[in-house]
């Protein structure tokens, strides 16, 4: 062994150890191992920083800002509530749904693509279904680097496994060659969390500004059930005139807060408001109120409608918050019809809460004591204004964030990623290419912006990446890859066929931890080759067992993608992934080899 192999095997291990332990952070583990290459003399400057030109520098950055782009434009949200819709039974019911969409999509798409998708989504049923995000995205990695094993075309490894035994003399793998492995291994990560896995998930909640649910405000505020659509008949004397001239508010106590037209669009309610026909009401009042009125004036209930789903309508101007009267205020013992409040800010009021008692009737004529507190509803700017002007105090903004209304840019984000993934699926571009342009085409159309883009990077993710790499391409040349192959080589007669394939099964588990998948099976299957002709033996088993330890990357967020890009949002430590991980591995490692021989 030559001291330039031993050096690079000893960096390989202290690496893994230091990561492992968590003294210091991945990405500055990854830079320090560079440049210790550098310093041995190992590979040159030129060798080690080209590994920041590998093609996963560039796919990394862009599926990090796809996704953010899929949040933004609210795609996220509909996946969300579509998954939320099958999975709201249950945490285990919602955690199978999304395992096994994730899953299955891997099969076909590249399982970084997957999870690009589904990030954004997972992230929002999880803050809805109150549950941390950690307790979710695990599973939804896992579940996706597994689902990667179903077909031939699911991940870059498996068609280099393939590629490289054709070069190695024997015959292609076919395009089910892995799938009995690739359900049994899916199908064993789904039981592990659904059984024990979701109990050693952290449950940290990502730190911010607490903030009540609108289900919670309905209660305070008992307006649950109080909000109702009424659709405008043709019959009906409201059509051509303002609305401030109707007796909606005076003979009924009804608050029109919005008015929907035919075409979707939604605007809040003001005085001189004309209605035409087909135009729908949003109204808060008693339900006996609403049903007279709707009687009196030849218009149509339609259906209720909660605070939640009103907030999500897409318009700047149907904003909700809290604001407080302070003992300051100008509003202090004073009516809001007195200080023309609608008309002159443009806001409705939808309830009073005073002293843990919420008020919802005749609310123009109330006069306002301090401590009283608004539930103000319209335009973000108005709400701002109001508040300077009378000197009161916004408690809550309870107005949607970003991601939780649908755009009119959700289409033509989920068409630019539907674009990218046929162009990947069908082989015209390579999935660097095409998250690249995808990337390009979200900037330049609007469906994101520059510095948001900037923003989504999660930086220290490129940098451990990059730093990695040189230590695989140090291995490969100063041949340590071949001594250890040598050494296999040696073992084979005595430890038979069954030993030397888990030999060379942990062999590649470990070596996918510093090494990328496709790296590690371009790396160790002529290995496996060789292994099984010294044995007289086929050698598809052998490079069968490289292709599935190649997605043992999971057991660390080093080399594994999938892992990375969760890393973040779930706020994972190592210990995360290894307490998790290593039970899959045992797990998997013992059905691969009861298989395998078969």
């Amino acid at each position: 062994m030559t001291p330039q192999i031993a050096f690079t095997l000893i960096v390989l291990m202290v690496s893994l150890v230091v990561m492992a332990v968590q003294r210091l952070r991945p990405e500055l583990t990854a830079l320090l191992v560079t440049l210790a290459l550098i310093i041995a003399g190992i590979l040159s400057p030129t060798e080690a920083f080209s590994a920041f030109g590998q093609p996963v520098i560039i796919i990394v950055p862009t599926i990090f800002i796809i996704g953010k782009a899929l949040n933004d434009t609210g795609v996220a949200a509909i996946v969300a509530r579509q998954l939320l819709r099958v999975g709201n039974k249950s945490r285990a019911t919602l955690m199978l749904s999304i395992m096994l969409t994730a899953g299955l999509l891997s099969a076909v798409l590249s399982s970084l693509l997957v999870i690009a998708a589904l990030l954004p989504a997972v992230v929002r049923i999880a803050k809805r279904a109150k549950l941390a995000p950690s307790q979710l995205l695990l599973p939804l990695a896992a579940a996706a680097t597994m689902g990667s094993l179903l077909t031939l075309i699911g991940t870059v490894s498996n068609l280099v496994a393939s590629d490289a035994l054709i070069v190695s003399g024997g015959q292609a793998l076919g395009f089910f060659s892995l799938t009995l492995y690739g359900v049994a291994s899916l199908g064993l990560v789904i039981a592990w969390y659904l059984l024990t896995g979701k109990r050693l998930l952290r449950r940290l909640m990502p730190a911010e500004a607490p903030k009540p649910s609108l289900e919670e405000v309905e209660r305070s505020y008992r307006m649950t059930g109080q909000l109702y659509r009424l659709r405008v008949r043709s019959a009906s004397d409201l059509i051509g005139y303002p609305l401030g001239n109707s007796d909606l508010s005076e003979a009924y106590h009804l608050n029109v807060i919005a008015v929907q037209s035919e075409d979707g669009k939604t605007r809040p309610a003001r005085p001189d408001s004309f209605l035409e026909q087909d135009d729908l009401l949003i109204v808060d009042g008693p339900r006996g109120n609403i049903f007279q009125a709707a009687a009196r004036h030849a218009l149509e209930a339609k259906s209720r409608v909660s605070l939640d789903e009103f907030n999500l309508l897409e318009d700047e101007e149907l904003r909700l918050a809290e604001v407080m009267v302070p003992f300051r205020s100008r509003l202090v013992g004073k009516t809001l019809a007195q200080t023309r409040f609608r008309e002159q800010y443009g806001l409705n009021v939808l309830a009073v809460h005073r002293q843990n008692r919420p008020i919802r009737q005749n609310l123009p004529h109330l006069r306002l004591n301090p401590g009283d507190t608004l539930l103000l509803q319209g335009p973000a700017t108005c709400i701002k204004r109001v508040g300077n002007d009378l000197n009161l105090i916004q408690v809550t903004d309870l107005g949607p964030e970003t991601g939780d209304l649908v755009t009119r840019k959700a289409s033509l984000t989920a068409a630019i990623l539907g674009i990218m993934l046929l162009l990947v699926v069908s082989g015209a571009l390579s999935l660097a290419t095409a998250s690249l342009a995808a990337t390009l085409a979200l900037i330049l159309s609007g469906c994101i912006t520059l510095d948001r883009a900037y923003q989504s990077i999660d930086w220290r993710t490129i940098i451990v990446i990059g730093g990695m790499f040189p230590l695989a391409i140090a291995l490969e040349k100063t041949g340590a890859a071949q001594l250890i192959a040598q050494w296999m080589i040696g073992l084979a007669p005595s430890i038979g066929s069954t030993g030397t394939l888990l030999l060379l099964y942990f062999f590649s588990a470990l070596v996918t931890q510093v090494v990328s998948n496709a790296v590690t099976v371009a790396l160790i299957v002529p290995i496996a080759v060789s292994l099984a002709t010294a044995q007289s033996m086929s050698p598809q088993p052998f490079v069968i067992a490289v292709a599935i330890a190649a997605t043992a990357s999971y057991l660390t967020p080093i080399t594994n993608a999938d892992n990375l890009l969760i890393r973040r949002a779930g706020q994972y430590t190592m210990r995360d992934y290894l307490i998790n991980g290593l039970p899959i591995f045992i797990l998997q490692t013992a059905v691969v080899m009861v298989i395998l021989p078969v």
